[in-house]
């Protein structure tokens, strides 16, 4: 909804060598980013803080300012942590990479990344831990059989998740073949020779880039409502396993009726989980071990090209699509409600930005290879000027890169104006927003990816 071609353009970073790379042109590419304010390309801007100046963050701060949505800001050292993860790529070629698409980080000349392979909806795999291995939407049997809550299956907290995993496992699995399928199908109908000359390695192996000719390979996945999941399983963890507050086969029996006739459980849950995104180091472990868990998985897999597969955490706009096809979660999202964009935290986790920024700060880019998309949503007091208000959002800024932080993308308007942008949708025909990846014209997307985006925190600065 509202996605251009997804041509991309960076700045800032390093070159190969380590060294700034920041020049003249980038601050011309930023000056007509400011001056035309339009959602193709892409803009990217990479930063180091002990490499790039201040004064180039403030001024990349100022244009996401001036635009509202663009650039989004991606923090060079854990996106080069990421790429070490799969252990085959030098480090002066890591330094050289770019965003590919939404923020998949690829590089350029070098790398076949195929970087969006496949989407998971993370939610449907929790579901099916939920029901036995199956879909309660699709009415199927899928997965594998892990137990049965009413039947009292999962003793400890450890033999639910255990079950998670197992469906999640299972899942992936049937998503690797069938990309593998698909890149057989590749193999032998698109040859590609004309992109196969631009790639080091095909002309010197003799084999093209479908074939896996390319210097390095490697194929992404984007997995769609980590958020919505941790935050599920924090209040199983605390309300029927740590606390005995309720039972597991109550807390599904609330679920299975949309929390109907059970409303003051819901009051609860929506007022007691500590929700990732709120400050609690617990939610944010559990956040590592769900990213940790599809990546060691995902780690011992190769594709046919033998490269690696990567897990993204970045949605585009498949979690309000696969929200409108999921039941009601212990977290206390009702059915067929959207899920956080990205991994971004849930709209009641806290009322404190840097709550939220160092929680995702927090998680272990090795575990994010295939990038993040962190949607914040702020709205500058009406008293600062523009340059006050870029230098406000630099220091949320160094501050969230300089604590380990991967991606984050600003939204910069205030709830009215989005309200009354829907109501007169003639008068706003050039607001652009940022949705999670990409930047799209407000009035033009689909209904419920605006109300999505009106429902995002919105933190003064």
């Amino acid at each position: 909804s509202g996605s251009p071609f997804n041509t991309t353009l960076c700045v800032g970073g390093v070159t190969p060598l380590g060294e700034d790379a920041v020049n003249d042109m980038t601050y011309i590419i930023l000056k007509v980013t400011e001056m035309v304010t339009m959602n193709d390309p892409n803009v990217h801007a990479r930063f180091n803080p002990w490499k790039n100046s201040r004064a180039f963050l403030e001024r990349v701060c100022q244009v996401n300012y001036i635009t509202g949505a663009t650039p989004a800001i991606h923090g060079d050292n854990a996106v080069l942590d990421a790429l070490s993860a799969g252990g085959a790529l030098p480090l002066d070629a890591m330094r050289d990479w770019t965003p590919t698409g939404c923020v998949e980080p690829s590089i350029p000349g070098k790398h076949f990344a195929c970087t969006a392979s496949g989407s998971v909806n993370l939610v449907a795999l929790f579901e099916m831990a939920m029901n036995n291995g199956r879909h309660p939407l699709m009415r199927w049997d899928l997965g594998p059989k892990t137990g049965r809550i009413e039947d009292g299956a999962f003793k400890t907290f450890d033999d639910f998740f255990a079950a998670f995993r197992k469906q999640s496992e299972f899942m992936f699995g049937q998503l690797i073949t069938g990309d593998r399928q698909l890149e057989e199908l590749s193999m032998r109908h698109y040859p590609e020779p004309l992109m196969s000359t631009l790639y080091d390695g095909c002309i010197e192996k003799g084999r093209n880039v479908t074939r896996g000719g390319a210097t390095y390979n490697s194929t992404g996945f984007s997995i769609i409502g980590l958020t919505n999941v941790v935050d599920s399983l924090m209040a199983i963890k605390k309300f029927v396993y740590d606390e005995k507050y309720i039972s597991f086969a109550d807390l599904k029996k609330a679920i299975d009726s949309n929390f109907v006739g059970y409303e003051k459980m819901l009051a609860m849950l929506k007022s007691g989980v500590p929700r990732f995104g709120s400050g609690n180091l617990d939610a944010v472990a559990m956040a590592n071990r769900v990213t940790g868990m599809v990546r060691d998985f995902l780690r011992g897999q190769r594709d046919r090209r033998n490269g690696n597969y990567t897990a993204g955490w970045w949605t585009m706009n498949k979690h309000t699509i696969y929200g409108r096809v999921t039941g009601a979660l212990p977290c206390g999202r009702l059915d067929g409600e959207p899920f956080t964009p990205g991994l971004t935290p849930s709209p009641d986790a806290s009322p404190n930005l840097l709550d939220n920024l160092l929680d995702v700060a927090r998680l272990d880019p090795k575990t994010l290879d295939n990038n993040i998309a962190f949607n914040v949503r702020i709205v500058p007091s009406a008293k600062d000027s523009p340059e006050q208000t870029a230098k406000r959002m630099a220091d949320y800024v160094e501050t969230f890169i300089k604590q380990g932080g991967m991606q984050v993308q600003f939204n910069v308007v205030d709830t009215d104006t989005l309200k009354d942008a829907m109501a007169h949708p003639e008068f706003y025909s050039d607001l652009m927003v940022r949705i999670s990846g990409y930047c799209g014209y407000f009035t033009k997307l689909q209904r419920d990816l605006q109300l999505e985006i009106i429902r995002r925190s919105e933190y003064a600065l």
